[in-house]
């Protein structure tokens, strides 16, 4: 029998709240995942203009959702490292999204090396050279 549960909730026993995988879906279509895949990368590039480092995904997440609007009502029942382990997992694969777009890029278990990717570097450089001309 094959596992029906997004690979993002897969710590829990409970089958995927359908409100769940609603706000998955509306934060990774295409027009959502580029605007929100923007909005990263510009906070991104801001973080490491100032620090000279990435900043890590929770601030990324604190701050394009400040106000922990990232996800539904979480079900009855779960213990708080099922919640943290389905939290971590479900902004991961968000993320994974923005950087299948281009937007952003990271390397695997380095603290703080979130990065702008090649999307935003390329529509970053065609927009100065608009402004040049």
């Amino acid at each position: 029998m094959t596992d029906s549960r997004p690979i993002w909730w897969s710590a829990a026993d409970v089958e995927t709240p359908d409100a769940w995988i609603a706000a998955f879906r509306a934060l990774t279509n295409d027009e959502r995942s580029d605007e929100l895949g923007l909005a990263a990368a510009i906070f991104i590039a801001r973080i490491r203009r100032r620090t000279g480092r990435g900043p890590t995904f929770s601030e990324l997440f604190s701050e394009l959702f400040p106000h922990d609007q990232l996800h539904p009502e979480w079900p009855s029942g779960l213990t708080y490292p099922v919640r943290a382990t389905i939290h971590h997992a479900f902004r991961l694969h968000v993320a994974i999204q923005w950087k299948r777009g281009g937007w952003i890029s990271w390397d695997p278990g380095v603290e703080r090396s979130l990065r702008v990717g090649p999307t935003f570097r390329e529509r970053s450089r065609a927009r100065q050279a608009a402004r040049a001309r």
